[in-house]
């Protein structure tokens, strides 16, 4: 039935971890045979003992005949013995090969999603949050893995069922028509229970991203919902995101409650019209005590394997809702046109020009219009307006994070979008506002742009930025770790290791969003004249928020409403007296003031 079938792209994904999970089902393929045999073991065991009781009870006893009797019941403890001793071996070999085949199959898509991940588009991270894309790689991943268990569960219980019911045909014929008569009932209850599993887990994982999603947003934002005092209010909304995800969970765990015990209540009346018919065949004769025995034990089995597949229901459902997150969440999401292996300019000049680029957001916000400037070979260029102006996405459309929606942007007049991405992105040195590190050692974060870079360049680029003092401090500390998002440093010491992070690959071209904004005066001071040389030779886009930055450029951009207002040196903004002039005069006279 098509609520059995796997997912495609889930049984591909299993295809890869093929030679274990066949070891592991050969091992539930020997294991459940065995299970399903023993009925037959019990039954010639039984009948040895019967038949020892009916010796016991004849006038003259052979003790020929009691040897061989005895030696017969030995012969089916025996064949007990090595069953489970045999059944031992494949039952660790199952356990093993199987869970092989599951941590390799989650490994592997971790691996997956998270390169997937690093190629999707900025866009898409603005779209998403970040904890409900964790929640995907961990909650989701974790219950995809689950995907194994369905296909040993597959072939145990209905193996088991089959032995067994062979076992009981064999025996007795009527008794076995009548333990078939289960198998519809119980294909029925289990695809009708399978439906609303599916619904319900689907429910649960959506409200346990939400659940991820707000604490990773809390744990993130502690300092800033301390400042404001609002722990409690913050609290209120995770008490009540996770009351939700309560009840979607024993919404959940109601339908799996319902469905076991009732595989079990229809197994039991099945079992009780089977000791009620064998009574009727033993009442003509046709049934002896070993035969009851042998045939309660395949009922049990048949029973047990019922349960089984009614976990395989239980657990696709669950796999099914996770698989299908995974790749709407994550692995179909369509990824960036990074034009891998394109062209990578020889002998680069570092000419970038904007020709009449505009571009829209995805949800239809207007961002730039007819932008057009160029930025020659080792100059700059700053780029001056109100918030909302459309500063940041000209650097966002620079580092092809975004592409233009109208207009093209060259450099040494290329396309930026015919350039191999990668290539591209390293000829640009960023120093961003808000800085960002990982939670591991400076030279951690320093070696992100440059792997190969030796400890002189790093301690070169260290103090070009002036952080060699407080770097060659921490280094005296029991730990190195800088914290996560770099917490253990003052922003101006995150903000020169991000200036030493853009200067050690030494790049032709410099990105800066007011580098030196989170600086003491001093040290701006050192910084500025650090960039200063920094910028010789190089192609540098300024985003000014302070105009005495600006005044430093070779050219200034006047932004507002994402047009170009003003264009010139400063020299020339200020003569012509227009919204540069009074904007800078204002600032100057605030400063004074």
């Amino acid at each position: 039935m098509k609520l059995w079938r796997l997912d495609p792209r889930l049984s591909a994904d299993l295809a890869k971890q093929r030679s274990s999970i066949i070891k592991g089902l050969l091992c539930v393929l020997v294991t459940s045979i065995l299970t399903g045999s023993t009925a037959w073991i019990v039954k010639g065991a039984i009948g040895s003992i019967e038949h020892l009781v009916a010796f016991s009870r004849e006038a003259s006893k052979d003790l020929a005949e009691r040897d061989g009797l005895v030696q017969a019941l030995a012969g089916y403890c025996g064949i007990v013995v090595i069953i489970f001793i045999t059944k031992y071996w494949f039952t660790r070999g199952q356990s093993f090969y199987l869970s092989e085949a599951a941590n390799r199959l989650s490994s592997d898509l971790r691996v997956r999603m998270f390169e997937k991940l690093m190629r999707l588009p900025v866009s898409y991270f603005s779209e998403k949050r970040t904890g409900a894309i964790q929640s995907v790689l961990t909650n989701d991943v974790s219950v995809y893995q689950g995907a194994v268990a369905i296909i040993r569960d597959s072939l145990d219980g209905p193996v088991k069922v089959v032995v067994a019911l062979v076992t009981i045909f064999v025996i007795q014929w009527p008794l076995g028509l009548l333990a078939a008569v289960l198998i519809p009932i119980m294909a029925f209850v289990l695809n009708k229970n399978a439906q609303k599993m599916r619904r319900a887990q689907t429910q649960v994982q959506s409200d346990l991203a939400t659940v991820g999603a707000v604490t990773s947003e809390a744990l993130l934002g502690a300092r800033v919902v301390k400042a404001f005092g609002a722990e409690a209010s913050v609290s209120k909304e995770y008490s009540r995101l996770v009351g939700r995800s309560l009840d979607s969970q024993m919404y959940a765990a109601n339908q799996v409650a319902k469905l076991r015990p009732l595989v079990e209540l229809i197994g039991a009346v099945a079992l009780a019209a089977f000791f009620f018919a064998s009574g009727l065949l033993a009442a003509d004769g046709r049934l002896v005590v070993a035969d009851v025995a042998a045939m309660a034990l395949a009922m049990d089995a048949v029973n047990q394997g019922f349960r089984g597949l009614a976990g395989v229901s239980n657990t696709l459902a669950s796999v099914q809702a996770a698989s299908s997150r995974i790749y709407e969440e994550v692995l179909d999401a369509p990824e960036a046109h990074e034009n891998v292996g394109g062209i990578q300019l020889a002998g680069l000049q570092s000419r970038l020009e904007f020709h009449d680029v505009s571009f829209a957001y995805p949800d239809g916000t207007q961002a730039l219009k007819n932008v057009s400037f160029v930025i020659e070979p080792g100059t700059s260029l700053a780029l001056v307006g109100p918030s909302g102006a459309g500063k940041s996405t000209i650097a966002d459309l620079v580092l092809r994070f975004y592409d233009p929606t109208e207009g093209r942007i060259t450099l040494d007049g290329t396309d930026i979008r015919e350039l191999d991405l990668q290539w591209y992105r390293r000829q640009i040195g960023v120093v961003p506002q808000h800085t960002f590190l990982f939670s591991g050692s400076i030279a951690d974060n320093l070696r992100l742009c440059a792997p190969d870079a030796t400890d002189d360049e790093l301690r070169w680029a260290l103090k070009t930025a002036h952080a060699e003092e407080f770097t060659a401090e921490m280094s005296t500390r029991p730990t190195e770790e800088l914290g996560e998002a770099g917490m253990r440093l003052s922003g101006g010491q995150r903000q020169r290791i991000a200036i030493a992070r853009a200067l050690l690959r030494r790049p032709p071209m410099l990105l800066l969003d007011e580098a030196t904004s989170a600086l003491d005066a001093t040290s701006e001071k050192l910084i500025t004249e650090a960039l200063n040389e920094m910028m010789q030779g190089r192609t540098t886009l300024f985003i000014a928020h302070r105009l005495t930055t600006a005044a430093r450029a070779s050219r200034i951009l006047v932004l507002r409403r994402g047009e170009v207002a003003e264009s010139g040196t400063h020299a020339e903004l200020m003569a012509s007296g227009g919204a540069y002039a009074g904007l800078f005069r204002a600032f100057s006279g605030g400063i004074l003031d």
